[in-house]
C-alpha cells in the first residue's frame, strides 16, 4: 500500500475510534445516570462528585453534534489541500471545536486533540521557509503541550470536574471492569493508530524526498549532458563558420585576385608595345576590382545579424529583448543614449553580437531574471550588462567571452567582468580608430 494511502485510511480509523470515543463517553454520563437515579443512588452521586455536571442527556447530544461539525471541517481541509495553513480560518474553527467537545465531556477524553493535530499536519504543505518552521513548532508544542496537560488527574487538581470514573464505580463490579476496560482501550488504540499513521507520514516523507534526490540527479545528469552537447554544438558550429568563411574568401575574392593578376601580367607586356591597350587592359583590371569590393560587401551584408536588417541598431535591440522576454522569464531593462551616434556597420554588428551574447550568458549560465543594458556616450561609447543572477567565483573564459574580447579587439575596443551583485560587463569603444584588418 503506498504510504498517501496510507496516511488517509489511518486518519480515517481515527476518525471511527474517536467517534466511538466520545459517543462511549457520553453514553456513560447519559445511562450512568439514569441507572443512578434508577436505584436511588442520586444523593450519594452528588456527594462523591467534586462538581455538579450539566444535563446527562445534554453533553450526549451536544458533544455528537460538535463532533459532526468536526468532521465536516476536517471534509473541506480534505478538499481545499492547496488554500490551507497552519494558521487559517479552517484550523482555528477546527480547534476551537476540539476544545468545546473537551469541555463538554469535562475532560473524560483528550484523544480528540491526536486527530485534530494528525488533520492539520497531515494537510498543509507550507514548512519551506523559517516563518512556516516557527509556526509549526509552535503548534507542535502547544498540542502535545494540551495532550499532557489536559490529562483528568492533573486537571482536576486545579479545577472542578465531575469524574467519569465516579459514575462508573455505581455499576456492578463486572460492569465497572467492563466499562473501565472500554474506556482504557479507546485511549490506547487511539493513540497507537495515531503513532502509525505518524509513522505512515514519516516514510511517505522519507519517500519524497528521496524521489525528488533521483529526479534532481537525473536533471543535473541531463543537465550535464544537455552543456557537453552545447560545447560540442559550438565547435562544430565554429568550425561551419570558418568554413563558410573560407569559402565565401574563396568564392568572393579568388576570381577576382585572379583576374587581376592576369591583367596586371598583361600590363606589364603591353605597357612597352601599345599604351592604349595598356590603358584598357587597366581599365578592365578596374572593373574586376570593384566587382570583388561590391562582392565582398554583399557577403559581410549576408553575416549581418538579422535583426539588423532594415533595423537601426536601437529598434534591432528593442526587438531582441522582446523576444527574450516573450520567450522566458527575463527581464531587460534598456537605457539607448545613442540616439544621435551614426556608427558604421561593422561597429552596429560587433555592439549587437556582444549584447546578444551577454544575454544568452545572463540566461544560460547565470541563471538571471533581470538584466540591465547601458548604451551611454562619454568620452568614448561605454556599454554596460549588469545582471541579477548567480556571478562567479572563478572566471573562465570560454568560447562566448573569448569571441567578445576577439570582437571588441577589432574595433579597438575593451572590456572586462565582473561579480558585482551578478555579472557584470563593462565594455569601452573609442569613438575613433580601431583595428580594421
Amino acid at each position: 500500500m503506498r504510504p498517501q494511502k496510507s496516511i488517509f485510511y489511518s486518519k480515517i480509523a481515527l476518525m471511527v475510534i474517536n467517534l466511538v470515543a466520545i459517543v462511549y463517553n457520553a453514553s456513560i454520563y447519559l445511562f450512568a445516570t439514569n441507572y443512578v437515579a434508577a436505584k436511588g443512588f442520586s444523593h450519594s452521586l452528588l456527594e462523591r462528585l467534586d462538581a455538579i455536571p450539566g444535563s446527562p442527556s445534554l453533553i450526549f447530544w451536544v458533544s455528537i453534534s460538535l463532533y459532526g461539525s468536526l468532521l465536516l471541517v476536517m471534509y473541506y481541509r480534505e478538499r481545499h489541500p492547496n488554500q490551507l495553513s497552519v494558521y487559517d480560518k479552517a484550523t482555528i474553527i477546527e480547534i476551537l471545536l476540539m476544545l468545546v467537545i473537551f469541555s463538554v465531556l469535562h475532560s473524560s477524553y483528550n484523544g480528540l486533540i491526536l486527530l485534530v493535530f494528525a488533520d492539520i499536519f497531515y494537510g498543509s504543505k507550507e514548512f519551506n521557509s523559517s516563518k512556516d518552521k516557527k509556526y509549526w513548532f509552535s503548534f507542535i508544542i502547544l498540542s502535545f503541550g494540551m495532550l499532557l496537560l489536559s490529562n483528568y488527574d492533573l486537571m482536576s487538581l486545579f479545577i472542578k470536574l465531575p469524574s467519569l470514573d465516579t459514575y462508573i464505580r455505581f455499576y456492578p463490579e463486572s460492569v465497572r471492569l467492563l466499562l473501565l476496560f472500554g474506556k482504557n482501550f479507546l485511549y490506547s488504540l487511539n493513540i497507537v493508530v495515531f503513532m502509525i499513521s505518524l509513522l505512515f507520514y514519516i516514510l511517505s516523507a522519507i519517500t519524497e524526498r528521496h524521489r525528488i534526490e533521483e529526479e534532481l540527479r537525473m536533471a543535473s545528469q541531463a543537465n550535464r549532458e544537455l552543456n557537453s552537447y552545447l560545447a560540442l554544438s559550438e565547435k562544430i558550429a565554429e568550425d561551419r563558420e570558418r568554413k563558410r568563411i573560407a569559402r565565401e574568401i574563396h568564392d568572393t575574392l579568388g576570381h577576382a585576385l585572379t583576374g587581376i593578376s592576369a591583367g596586371i601580367d598583361a600590363v606589364k607586356v603591353l605597357v612597352d608595345i601599345d599604351t592604349n591597350r595598356a590603358k584598357e587592359q587597366l581599365n578592365n583590371v578596374s572593373v574586376v576590382v570593384r566587382d570583388g569590393i561590391r562582392d565582398v560587401r554583399g557577403s559581410l551584408n549576408k553575416m549581418r545579424p538579422g535583426a539588423l536588417e532594415n533595423n537601426t541598431l536601437k529598434e534591432a535591440l528593442i526587438k531582441i529583448i522582446r523576444e527574450y522576454e516573450a520567450i522566458s522569464n527575463l527581464e531587460i531593462h534598456l537605457r539607448y543614449e545613442w540616439d544621435n551616434i551614426d556608427l558604421d556597420i561593422a561597429k552596429e554588428d560587433i555592439v549587437f553580437r556582444v549584447i546578444q551574447e551577454s544575454i544568452t550568458n545572463s540566461v544560460r549560465h547565470g541563471h538571471a531574471k533581470t538584466i540591465w543594458i547601458e548604451l551611454l556616450e562619454k568620452e568614448t561609447y561605454v556599454m554596460t550588462i549588469q545582471d541579477d543572477g548567480i556571478g562567479f567565483d572563478e572566471l573562465h573564459y570560454g568560447y562566448g567571452l573569448k569571441q567578445m574580447q576577439e570582437r571588441l579587439m577589432i574595433i579597438g575596443g575593451s572590456v572586462r567582468f565582473e561579480n558585482r551583485d551578478g555579472f557584470y560587463t563593462h565594455i569601452e569603444i573609442p569613438k575613433i580608430g580601431g583595428r580594421h584588418d
